[in-house]
């Protein structure tokens, strides 16, 4: 199974729904019974302004590490890369557990 991302507001949903069980770092989906470390990310979905998208970011998730390697800021819903600022959506990036 591949990784997925998760927004926040998705998050909450299922867990209003009871559809997951959440404990620290690790999300089970209980209808099919597959559990996911999860990690906090962004998933990038336009520039603000008049910028270029040079680094090919929009469509893309990346974690705190990966917005740190690349030499960015992150607050709230924006990320400053550069000149470029970008809108994104909060969330959570999970990987898969092996045999959960």
């Amino acid at each position: 199974m591949a990784r997925l991302f998760i927004s926040e507001e998705r998050l909450d949903a299922w867990m209003a729904d009871g559809k997951v069980d959440l404990d620290g770092e690790l999300m089970t989906l209980k209808e099919i019974g597959k559990s996911f470390t999860i990690r906090p990310a962004v998933r990038f979905l336009e520039v603000t302004g008049n910028e270029a998208d040079g680094a090919e970011l929009i469509g893309k998730v990346k974690d705190e590490e990966a917005l740190a390697g690349l030499g960015a800021e992150h607050y709230s819903t924006s990320v400053i890369l550069g000149e470029v600022a970008y809108e994104v959506q909060q969330g959570f990036l999970g990987d898969p557990v092996a045999g959960g």
